[in-house]
């Protein structure tokens, strides 16, 4: 599997993000594996400690915000 084929999805029942491969029709994993805290961890990693306006595909604009409570 290179890169490119890795598609990112997240469960509409289990909120839980997986990564795989999808068919070519692109509406059906053909193998994917839950990478929820691994995907967590990159968030955390990326936007701690500040904040960071984003965009969707759809144009829709997002805050973001991580900080440490503890």
């Amino acid at each position: 599997m290179t890169a490119q084929q890795i598609a990112l999805g997240v469960s509409p029942l289990t909120k839980t993000v997986y990564a795989g491969r999808l068919n070519k029709k692109g509406n059906m994993w053909l193998e994917k594996a839950d990478v929820s805290d691994m995907f967590m961890a990159c968030v955390i990693q990326k936007f701690e400690g500040y904040t960071e306006e984003v965009e969707d595909d759809k144009g829709n604009k997002y805050e973001i915000t991580v900080k440490k409570i503890n």
